[in-house]
């Protein structure tokens, strides 16, 4: 038991940093704890229950609203519910059409060869055009990420939710940041930065939800079969008070700094946590 609460906490602390959560507890699973690959890889999946839940309850009147719009008629529909509404349809159908051959192609050909640490290094490559992208603005003194859900045209929405949902879609392979490359994503969009965070975090729902239900129809070595309820239970609470906590506080890091110093801020995290676990893990 103890162990699975140690992955539950590592997923809380690390789900929204510039670093792939599923790519370290998988390391974590496999080389420290002797989890076999594919049970890792499906533990990796099921702690995102807990961060995602997490995400549920910070962002509940979003999503209040967003099923409002669902029943027309019914409820006052402001502008931009129908629009965040429409900004996570396109970005899940995009999300899909990249993950779904992706997770294939990863649990039924190369989980076994699995090293986390390629992708790392492209999650640092994206990260090192974040650092790059905040010094230039600080060096130009140039404004950087002004747009909103609200201030955006809806072929605009259509546009950079589509584009993020197909970025978030690579990061179904371990080792690739799904916040880091789709915050980077909206980013580079010029999203301010806590609509970035607030939009990746919205988007990370379905996502996650789609995943666990794979997980049980391509089950084979699924943690569902595996381990007992209550031990799931146990660590997605973890995971949610966990992430929770990581969650509020990301959010007030974003609040109070320049966008330019975000940049730079959220981009040496990643070396900064990454790069130990390529040389030494």
């Amino acid at each position: 038991m103890i162990e699975y609460i140690v992955i539950a906490i590592l997923q809380g602390l690390v789900e929204w940093l510039p670093i792939s959560s599923s790519g370290q507890v998988l390391i974590a699973s496999i080389n420290y704890l002797g989890i076999p690959p594919e049970q890792a890889y499906s533990l990796s999946i099921w702690v995102h229950l807990g961060t995602t839940i997490a995400v549920i309850v910070k962002m509940r009147v979003e999503f209040i609203q967003i099923i409002k719009t669902i029943v027309p008629g019914r409820f006052e529909i402001k502008d931009n519910h129908v629009k965040k509404r429409n900004w996570l349809i396109f970005a899940t159908f995009g999300t899909a059409i990249t993950a779904i051959p992706l997770y294939l192609f990863f649990k039924f050909i190369i989980i076994e060869g699995f090293d986390a640490t390629q992708g790392d290094i492209i999650t640092l490559v994206i990260s090192g055009f974040l650092i790059i992208t905040g010094i230039v603005l600080l060096i130009f003194k140039k404004k950087f990420g002004n747009k909103t859900i609200d201030s955006i045209s809806d072929r605009e929405l259509i546009k950079d939710s589509s584009i993020s949902g197909l970025i978030q879609g690579i990061a179904i392979l371990p080792g690739i940041s799904r916040s880091g490359f789709t915050i980077s994503t909206l980013i580079f969009e010029k999203y301010t930065q806590e609509q970035s965070l607030k939009l990746s975090f919205l988007m990370s729902v379905p996502v996650a939800l789609a995943s666990i239900g794979m997980d049980i129809i391509f089950g084979e070595g699924s943690v569902f079969g595996t381990i007992d309820i209550f031990t799931i239970l146990i660590i997605t609470a973890v995971s949610f008070i966990v992430g929770y906590f990581s969650m509020e506080l990301l959010l007030k890091i974003a609040q109070k700094i320049n966008f330019s110093y975000f940049c730079i801020f959220y981009g040496v995290l990643s070396f900064v946590i990454i790069v130990p676990f390529i040389f030494f893990g």
